[in-house]
């Protein structure tokens, strides 16, 4: 019998199947042990360092962004926040412009510093303001505008790591 169960995991190996009995633990265990850890980023801290990111690095570097992803001290290394959501904040300096593209993931913008910028979803203007919470659909070109003599900046959030997983990623610069 040994011979023979040896042998059919074999032919499930030369077929690439894995028998469920013997991930079961893995892929469903008993007791939820998840990777990402409670953490606190105080606004009060990451401020400062996206205007001194404003001072010293250009809006179209990375992604056309000047976007600091939130990285949850659980995840290896990761840029994620928690497992399912790439999370930022994004800065965007007086009279400065973050171009127009487009990507497969969707997100959600919510304001936190400043007022007076617009972003444009698919060649919509929407006004955004402190305390605004915006979402942009998957595919939709967007782009970012200060006409202001102010900075402003929110906190992103896009499911990066989501779509990054079905393998579902893509971008398009704008024109």
């Amino acid at each position: 019998e040994a011979a023979a169960l040896e042998k059919l995991y074999e032919d499930f190996e030369s077929e690439n199947l894995i028998p469920l009995w013997t991930q079961i633990g893995d892929l469903m265990p008993m007791v939820p042990s998840p990777k990402a850890v409670p953490h606190v980023w105080r606004w009060d801290d990451l401020y400062p360092l996206a205007a001194r990111a404003g001072d010293l690095v250009p809006v179209g570097r990375g992604g056309e962004r000047r976007a600091i992803a939130l990285a949850n001290p659980g995840l290896a290394g990761t840029p994620y926040a928690t497992p399912t959501l790439w999370a930022a904040i994004q800065y965007l300096g007086a009279r400065e412009t973050a171009p127009e593209h487009r990507h497969s993931q969707n997100a959600f913008r919510f304001v936190v510093e400043g007022e007076g910028v617009w972003t444009v979803v698919n060649g919509d203007p929407v006004a955004m303001r402190r305390g605004d919470f915006l979402l942009t659909p998957g595919w939709n070109f967007h782009g970012h505008h200060n006409d202001t003599d102010s900075p402003m900046a929110w906190i992103d959030g896009l499911d990066i790591p989501f779509v990054h997983y079905a393998d579902a990623g893509f971008f398009e610069f704008g024109t």
